[in-house]
């Protein structure tokens, strides 16, 4: 199982017992060598060394030879995939590109950037489109209603607009970013990986337009701050395409967990606290034990002999960042709200840190708040289905989760 297939409750235990146990890695059936303490976590994600490489960070998890025997998916591939998509981010190991890349979309004036100065308009933009998610949905005393479903809308509308996308296609944004995200995470077979395929090809040519669009009309934005910094198109492109996928599913995921932790509180306090100056600091901790995207692939080129004294053969490993958030030599109690410890390791670390990391968190405050304030009674309804019934996926996690209108009876 992992960590998409569990509770919240179960996630600490098993992460819990995971730092307990002697060895410091494990090579996983998928053959990605798992990763998960915290030292370890964190070089492996800076990828500093010449022997640990981000190339494979958006690789198939299945891998291409795979989809080259799928008839159906092959077929996508040369229609939507072929060139295949250039390296932007994640596993663009030029480091020159990947400064310039990262500074238009994270630097001290990126696109996502949200400086104290523009704090309040962003809160209000993103608020903005919470009501416009939610308008009519707040449940009233004893209906329930797909938190899930609301989660993810707002995820799209927030991410479709960061980036430029046509409001138009916001809607199938989830669809398509869904299918990046179960193509790195998951084994897919069949029609799933022929369907996965399709809608990922799609993400991208239709980033193309709204590349080719923007930069035609010069229209203000995302697209066109990545073609004052000469930006190459192809990159451009999978810029945005990675954004979306990686975006919906971050905040999405990480709202749903989120919301199963802090209505299962029977004192519901960290509920409470997103009424008031605390909001932040919960969505934080929130961030750190509950991420939508749980862990990160990389390459380990040649045996490796990291820091902590652990080495590493070579092969492809995954890093399990929101177990690493949980290692109690660098939390202490990473359970405890106020506890002091190292910088949790949900958005990547050092040059590797994700872009979208400022839009992201505030995404996920302005939700939590503001579904606070609107129903601050509401409680966790029933499951729709069993969390093991949700897709075996290594990278990405999210949660079936119902809210019912009213105090809990």
């Amino acid at each position: 199982m992992t960590s998409n297939q569990l509770s919240f409750e179960e996630r600490d235990a098993w992460y819990g017992r995971l730092h307990e146990w002697p060895d410091s890695s494990y090579r996983h059936r998928s053959g990605l060598r798992l990763v998960w303490r915290y030292d370890d976590a964190r070089q492996l994600l800076e990828a500093s060394e010449s022997g640990i490489s981000n190339a494979n960070s958006l690789q198939p998890l299945v891998g291409y030879p795979r989809i080259a025997t799928n008839p159906r998916a092959v077929g996508r591939l040369c229609r939507h995939l072929i060139p295949l998509p250039a390296k932007a981010t994640a596993d663009c190991t030029d480091d020159l590109l990947h400064k310039r890349v990262w500074d238009s979309m994270a630097g001290p004036d990126g696109h996502f950037t949200i400086p104290a100065g523009l704090r309040e308009q962003r809160t209000a933009e993103l608020t903005a489109h919470f009501h416009a998610t939610v308008a009519g949905c707040v449940p009233p005393r004893g209906v329930a209603i797909d938190a899930t479903a609301l989660s993810i809308a707002y995820a799209a509308r927030v991410v479709g607009a960061a980036v430029g996308l046509p409001a138009a296609e916001w809607p199938s944004v989830a669809e398509w970013s869904g299918a990046q995200s179960g193509l790195l995470g998951r084994h897919l077979r069949g029609r799933e990986l022929a369907d996965a395929v399709g809608a990922l090809g799609q993400l991208f040519t239709v980033s193309g337009r709204t590349v080719t669009a923007a930069r035609r009309l010069r229209t203000a934005g995302f697209a066109e701050r990545l073609a004052a910094a000469g930006i190459p198109h192809r990159v451009a492109v999978s810029a945005m395409a990675n954004s979306l996928a990686a975006g919906v599913h971050t905040v999405s995921g990480t709202i749903q967990q989120g919301l199963q932790r802090l209505l299962s509180d029977p004192a519901r306090h960290w509920w409470d606290l997103l009424a008031g100056p605390d909001a932040a600091r919960v969505t934080a901790k929130v961030l750190a034990l509950d991420p939508g995207l749980v862990a990160w692939k990389r390459d380990v080129l040649r045996p490796v002999p990291l820091r902590s004294g652990t080495t590493l053969p070579a092969g492809p490993v995954l890093v399990m960042f929101a177990a690493a958030n949980r290692d109690p030599l660098a939390f202490g109690n990473p359970l405890d709200l106020r506890a002091s410890g190292k910088l949790p390791l949900t958005f990547g670390f050092g040059r590797h840190v994700c872009p979208g990391k400022s839009l992201a968190h505030l995404a996920i405050e302005v939700f939590l708040r503001e579904w606070r304030l609107l129903a601050p009674e509401c409680r966790l309804g029933p499951l729709p289905r069993s969390p093991r019934a949700r897709p075996n996926d290594l990278l990405f996690s999210g949660a079936d989760v119902t809210l019912v209108g009213g105090p809990v009876q």
